[in-house]
């Protein structure tokens, strides 16, 4: 019998905003009236401590660009957004601005709560911003964010590993198919494990599908539904799932989620880690004899070709009394300067492409086995990525709760032996369900880009397949 409830609370997130945008317009502006000062409040996530000094510098500096204008900075923990967001939204406080990651951005932004930038910016965001993320900010036709900063991930190889194993590091896959016919037979050569990735808890294959170009939907009569028992897709999930049971992945790639794959990495149980290049001084600190023999590739790509982006987004609520002022700190904030500001304090990526060309991407030069140069090189093989990259997050109000459904349903096979496409023939009947009971949607928000070696303009812009 196919669950209902779980879902109710999105029909409950509904309610709540529209009456937030009731709220919202019955609410006073945030203005001072004898100053006429006007006050906009910012959202981020989780940035305080670690980068107050530099956010309070671009406010700074904002504000005396922009003088009658206040910026109220508020930093919310990255789990306690929706709930905060909700309550803030139905007491008619919401805020200005709202820093979303891709997961939570479509969700809310299909509901109404973000406003269409288009008509609120002094440029056009197609000459500053990279289409790969551009495009996952568009809902319904409209523009309901800016793309702040990146992520993409690349792969740790131990060497001291596969020396043991007499493997060649030169000849480790950048390519899922490769690397899994490689993680077998590293298992029955060694009884060790080549690799893993998280696959029923947080389960990254919905978007490795797409990756591959299997899109796990299809339009039919001009409404997007599911389609998982396609053959293709199911020969795609079941490989890993018989991967998974010949022994050749670990009990974590269906009991844990994103985390334990740098876990693994640094305890030394992985000769390979896929993630991002962030996590690369986490293994310096936790394990320097690991870190010692790990060098750094490109991640490991579908048979598109292309690095998956994870996004940061910023978006001005359909509720803000101020939308230009809070459109032009969005704008701000993720100006080529501001951008390569942030990404010289952390190893993260930036959404426009004229910092890309800045030497702080630049491949490093100097002694290969310090830290530093293998951070530079993480650096700047996930920059060297981002043109062509994309962000498989379909631009859908209930992806969330169509990957949680997928999570949930898909451990049936992992870790029960049930078949897989009686499996994914159960989590299709789900994920219908969970679009009938949703806005609408097209699959025009489904990411679908030309495989890289189709790109005939050098562009890695998006197309149709």
């Amino acid at each position: 019998m196919l669950r209902r409830h779980p879902y109710s609370k999105l029909c409950t997130m509904m309610l709540l905003f529209c009456m937030a945008v009731l709220a919202g317009l019955a609410a006073s502006c945030s203005q001072d009236p004898e100053t006429n000062q006007i006050e906009i409040e910012l959202w981020t996530l989780s940035l305080r401590p670690t980068f107050t000094d530099y956010m309070e510098y671009v406010i700074d500096d904002f504000e005396a660009a922009h003088p009658g204008v206040k910026v109220r900075w508020v930093d919310v923990p990255f789990n306690a957004v929706n709930r905060k967001l909700i309550a803030a939204a139905v007491a008619g406080r919401a805020p200005d601005i709202v820093n979303f990651s891709d997961l939570q951005y479509a969700r809310f932004a299909s509901l109404g709560a973000t406003r269409d930038l288009t008509d609120l910016l002094d440029f056009d965001p197609e000459m500053v911003y990279l289409e790969g993320t551009l495009a996952s900010a568009r809902i319904d036709g409209q523009l309901g964010a800016l793309p702040w900063y990146l992520s993409t991930p690349i792969q740790f190889i131990n060497t001291a590993l596969l020396d043991e194993a007499g493997w060649d590091v030169q000849t480790i896959a950048g390519d899922w198919q490769t690397l899994q016919e490689q993680g077998r037979e590293y298992y029955e050569q060694t009884g060790q494990f080549l690799f893993t990735q998280p696959l029923a808890v947080e389960s990254e294959l919905p978007n490795m599908l797409l990756a591959d170009g299997k899109p796990p939907f299809i339009e039919r009569d001009g409404k997007l539904r599911a389609d998982l028992t396609r053959d293709e897709v199911v020969a795609y999930i079941d490989s890993w799932v018989q991967l998974y049971h010949d022994g050749a992945l670990p009990r974590a790639a269906a009991t844990s989620g994103h985390a334990h794959v740098v876990q693994m990495y640094q305890d030394g149980q992985v000769a390979v880690g896929v993630t991002g290049a962030n996590f690369l001084s986490r293994v310096a600190d936790a394990s320097p004899d690991v870190f010692e023999h790990t060098i750094v590739r490109p991640t490991v790509c579908g048979s598109l070709g292309r690095a998956q982006i994870a996004v940061m987004f910023l978006s001005v609520t359909s509720t803000s009394k101020h939308p230009k002022e809070a459109a032009d700190l969005a704008a701000w904030l993720t100006n080529p300067e501001n951008q390569l500001a942030f990404c010289k304090r952390v190893n993260i990526m930036p959404s426009t492409p004229a910092v890309l060309s800045d030497p702080h991407f630049s491949a490093p030069s100097g002694d290969p086995n310090s830290p530093e140069y293998k951070i530079a090189l993480a650096r700047f093989y996930s920059a060297h990525s981002m043109p062509e990259a994309v962000a498989f997050t379909p631009s859908i109000g209930a992806w969330p709760d169509l990957r949680r459904a997928f999570s949930e349903g898909i451990k049936a096979a992992f870790l029960n032996g049930e078949d897989t496409r009686t499996v994914l023939a159960r989590i299709e009947a789900e994920w219908n369900q969970i679009l009938d009971d949703n806005l609408p949607a097209s699959i025009d928000a489904v990411p679908r880009p030309n495989p890289v070696e189709q790109q005939t303009d050098g562009s890695g812009t998006e197309g149709t397949s």
